[in-house]
């Protein structure tokens, strides 16, 4: 078999593989996998795959020192020397052998106790799977092995999710923008030579002409002193690096434009890690020559990159900037030991509610419910988890408000971007404000929704809640804004109204806990969930469950009716109760016809990285 050598190089530890081909590290003795065995962890310390904490670590794996002769007992393994001054195994060296002839329990051919390989007649444990499927290959073999005979494969499980996981060079993406290095160390000196001539906050179109001809007199240069000619699209992508570099976000700018990027995460300037749509996690180049070059870079985004310059240093070591185009930034110093930075980009700026039916987030019963309970002005709240999809479910909501309300947006950093939509004409957009290193000059959320008020909204939409800002929101509510969103953090619907309360006692909110869950009961008319999942293949967000809200009646809590709940395919929401006649006659009023809540709708659970 051509790949395979005799005998190994120097010996290390072995690795184990989980189910989808990723090398899990070998582990000291830790307890936690299954059936007794310990579990196998990746690099990060992460739990493998289902196959890898089975007891049985792979065809050819060693893990802990130790192999596994049978399920639950373990056999001190041999030193690595005495592995090596065995001869090579029949099977590697005579033709026409695709496979170890199965010898009983341990590692056929090589005589030693192996990861409970089976005998003749036995069945193959669970997370094992050999000889190889025809056309397919594993980790650890060398080429693809035809299916002839041998022990009964494993049916395939669905994949799980591989975050925090190395992807295999077979999945690798390529990054995107300028790769190569020689063109990569002239963007600086080019822009050096330009930068003079560039204005700030020029339109891309007026200066990409300036720059691409000090980037073709830059690669004459080179190549009059004998390197190769690059080729156009080298060209093309050197002078679009000198543009992201001057205007841009440098090294990051290329994820912005790519539409399966979800976040970007660096932890010091040369571990990236970028999320795709897809639910692929991959490790990525640097984007710094030291940490020192990345914190100066993020002190120059968080510059210039928002609505208002925002302080980046030691004092100041944390930062979040929302960036035009559709993008929210983050970084850190001082409190970590290295730079880090984390860039979330929102793929669906102009989404509505027929566009998430048509990614699978919602089905026609719960999309038109949802119309007609903002065109019947309810007052929403959008939960889920981190990056559940909240936000972009409160902007798809918020496309189903009439054109002629004036809507006002108030954001820690900008998220929502109605205020850059044609759709509505008439947005304030409100942008807290941090205060400067002497400490003065901040604007909260709690500051701005009372200043909002003076400028005659129709609704108010906060893009998430996170402190005091809950109470004046929720009196927003209760006087006179009705039809107005937020979202706010939560694993459930129900723990809202913990945190809810907890947010107002922490904002030094002088009312009893009675008082509070009147105020929520009285402000509030439904709950939304959004959950996020990954089905073996993608990353998959949906509506999950839907309640009203109501006064509290025989105990202290808001009453709540569960319109809808997760029993539909893969979780999602399907109706359930019927609204209270006082919501059902505003969802009427709207153009919701009632039939609709006796539907069961068959949808599966949507991928937002549809673009």
């Amino acid at each position: 078999m051509t790949g395979l050598q005799w005998p190994p190089g120097p010996a290390q530890p072995a690795k184990a593989t989980n189910g989808n081909g990723q090398r899990a590290a070998a582990q000291e003795d830790e307890p936690g996998g299954q059936d007794g065995h310990p579990a196998a962890s990746d690099a990060h310390g992460q739990q493998a795959g289902p196959d890898a904490q089975n007891g049985y670590h792979g065809a050819f794996g060693a893990q802990n020192g130790r192999h596994a002769a049978s399920p639950g007992t373990f056999q001190a393994a041999p030193s690595a020397q005495a592995v090596l001054d065995q001869p090579p195994p029949a099977w590697l060296t005579q033709p026409g052998l695709a496979q170890p002839p199965p010898s009983g329990p341990g590692l056929p051919g090589l005589g030693l106790p192996g990861p409970g390989l089976p005998g003749p007649g036995q069945p193959s444990p669970p997370g094992l799977v050999w000889p190889a499927q025809a056309g397919s290959s594993q980790p650890g073999l060398a080429q693809p092995v035809p299916q002839a005979g041998g022990w009964p494969a494993r049916q395939p499980q669905p994949a799980a999710p591989p975050r925090h996981l190395a992807v295999p060079d077979s999945v690798r993406r390529e990054p995107p923008g300028l790769t190569d290095a020689r063109l990569l160390a002239g963007v600086s000196e080019i822009l050096t030579t330009v930068a003079a001539q560039l204005p700030d906050r020029a339109s891309q179109q007026d200066v990409m002409p300036l720059i691409r001809n000090a980037a073709m007199a830059w690669t004459q240069r080179l190549v009059r002193q004998g390197a190769a000619v690059p080729a156009p699209a080298e060209l093309e992508a050197l002078a679009q690096a000198v543009y992201d570099q001057r205007y841009g976000l440098g090294p990051l700018a290329a994820y912005l434009r790519d539409r399966d990027v979800e976040n970007v995460d660096v932890n010091g300037c040369d571990r990236v890690w970028v999320t795709y749509s897809t639910g692929e996690r991959v490790a990525a180049p640097p984007i710094a020559a030291s940490d020192e070059a990345l914190a100066d870079m993020i002190r120059t985004w968080a510059t210039r990159g928002g609505q208002t310059a925002r302080d980046f240093s030691a004092a100041t070591p944390m930062v979040n900037v929302g960036l035009s185009g559709g993008a929210r930034l983050t970084g850190t110093m001082s409190v970590t030991p290295r730079p880090c930075l984390s860039l979330r980009r929102h793929g669906q700026l102009s989404v509505t509610i027929g566009d998430l039916i048509k990614l699978g987030t919602l089905d026609q019963v719960t999309a038109a419910f949802l119309a007609a309970a903002v065109k019947g002005r309810c007052n929403i709240i959008v939960t889920g988890g981190v990056n559940a999809g909240k936000t972009t479910l409160l902007r798809a909501l918020a496309s189903e408000i009439s054109p002629s309300e004036r809507i006002a947006t108030l954001e820690t950093e900008y998220e929502l971007f109605l205020h850059e939509r044609d759709q509505h004409p008439d947005v304030i957009a409100f942008e807290a404000r941090e205060a400067n290193s002497e400490g003065a000059g901040s604007v909260s959320l709690h500051d701005l929704i009372a200043h909002a008020l003076r400028h005659n909204p129709h609704r108010i939409l906060v893009g998430e809640v996170r402190r005091g800002e809950i109470m004046p929101m929720l009196e927003a509510m209760n006087s006179g804004q009705e039809g107005s969103m937020c979202t706010m953090h939560a694993n459930s619907p129900v723990e809202v109204f913990d945190r809810i309360l907890i947010l107002g006692l922490r904002g030094g909110l002088a009312l009893t806990e009675r008082a509070i869950h009147i105020l929520v009961g009285m402000a509030v008319d439904l709950i939304v969930q959004v959950r996020r999942s990954y089905d073996g293949r993608r990353t998959v967000r949906f509506v999950s469950e839907i309640l009203e809200v109501m006064p509290p009646g025989d105990t202290d809590r808001p009453a709540v009716n569960r319109l809808f709940l997760p029993n539909g395919p893969g979780g999602c929401a399907v109706p359930a109760h019927t609204p209270s006649p006082a919501l059902m006659t505003r969802l009427q009023a709207a153009g919701f016809a009632p039939h609709l809540l006796d539907q069961r709708p068959q949808a599966q659970p949507g991928n937002w990285g549809t673009r």
